[in-house]
């Protein structure tokens, strides 16, 4: 059977699956499943071939759900992702979810609010909660983001089993080394960027700690090595090439700092893609034209991609998982918008179409080579 694209595409009013053979030119849709609930994010397992969502209702909670067909049938977990430490903690949100790598056979990932993260070992069945994260002795000082405490972020590493790590806004990047069992933070040296005064009093936030507020959005690794990392910060894009130890700017040649998706290339290093946005209480361009940024150097330099995108009065927003890219050659790149408009290039973001003009607002984008 021929190669196909899908795109699994997460929206406040249900799920989306797209397909296309290799020119991506036409798009088949499917959806929305699970209609009226907000699919915050979905991943598809290319292990066993099943599809995930991480899924938010106002009236039932979160729960995830999965897919052995494509989205003709969805099974609910025969345990739902819950805190068991016999506290007054509630799971009020679900924010991403990480199939393992191919050596964890049904080890799936899942970050919710307040800053938890899950595990589950029988393919999203049942879960349980890393207590080291959430016992770790910074954790009363930990600031939640304007969205609140969330885990939002896992980065597997592919080349160690037992070294993982997660972004939480915004309490920081954190990596474990040995498969769960300690956590270190490793964001210390970016710059904090503490809300407003009238802001902390509305989160209800006291006695704020501004070392504590290092407000990660979304992290990319590069190609060849996992220890050179790109992440997209509230005050700019850094680089690391140790893990996370030490980081520095890269924003050199944007023409904001703020901004939520950042992806890479999974084969080229160096190649990684930003939307940069004016700052936290705009979250658009500043200019109206919705322009995606392409590296190839690392963030040594960048270069505005726009054939194809509009260019006036286009003030779009985009959330941290609504970049994503497919593994094709050329490689595929997807951006979904928060009205509802999802955008793609087949040809690594020199040129831009329209894919849907007119789905529910966009919440989450992952593609891949099926």
């Amino acid at each position: 059977m021929a190669d196909k694209i899908a795109l699994f595409v997460g929206t406040n009013k249900g799920g989306f699956i797209l397909t296309s053979d290799t020119s991506r030119q036409k798009w088949d849709v499917s959806g929305p499943h699970l209609r009226g609930y907000s699919i915050d994010h979905m991943a598809f397992d290319p292990r066993d071939g099943r599809t995930f969502m991480a899924l938010n209702h106002e009236v039932y909670g979160p729960e995830v759900v999965s897919s052995p067909d494509f989205g003709e049938s969805w099974i609910p977990s025969d345990a739902e992702a819950r805190f068991t430490d016999g506290s007054n903690r509630k799971v009020e949100k679900l924010w991403n979810i990480q199939p393992g790598r191919p050596s964890e056979p049904g080890v799936i990932y899942l970050g919710g609010m307040p800053a938890a993260l899950w595990k589950s070992e029988d393919s999203g069945k049942t879960w349980q909660e890393n207590m080291p994260l959430q016992q770790h002795e910074s954790r009363p000082l930990w600031n939640p983001g304007a969205g609140g405490l969330c885990l939002h972020t896992i980065v597997l590493d592919p080349t160690d089993v037992n070294r993982m790590a997660v972004g939480i806004s915004a309490a920081g990047y954190w990596v474990t080394e040995d498969d769960g069992t300690s956590w270190e933070r490793r964001s210390d040296n970016l710059p904090s960027d503490p809300p407003p005064e009238e802001m902390l009093e509305l989160m209800g936030i006291v006695d704020h700690d501004p070392d504590q507020d290092k407000c990660v959005h979304k992290v990319a690794v590069d190609a060849n090595d996992p220890a050179v990392q790109y992440i997209q910060h509230h005050t700019g894009v850094f680089r690391t090439l140790d893990h996370g130890r030490v980081w520095e700017e890269i924003s050199k040649g944007l023409p904001e700092q703020f901004g939520f998706p950042i992806v890479s290339h999974p084969r080229k290093s160096g190649h990684i893609w930003v939307i940069p946005n004016s700052s936290g209480e705009f979250r658009t361009s500043s200019s109206g034209a919705f322009r995606v940024f392409k590296s190839e150097t690392g963030g040594d330099d960048w270069r505005a991609l726009t054939k194809g995108l509009p260019q006036e009065n286009a003030y779009f927003s985009t959330l941290r998982e609504s970049m994503a890219v497919d593994g094709a050659d050329p490689l595929g790149v997807y951006v979904g918008t928060k009205n509802g408009i999802l955008f793609g290039s087949s040809d690594e973001g020199e040129t831009w179409r329209t894919i849907a003009p007119s789905l529910p607002p966009i919440l989450s984008v992952e593609a891949v080579v099926v």
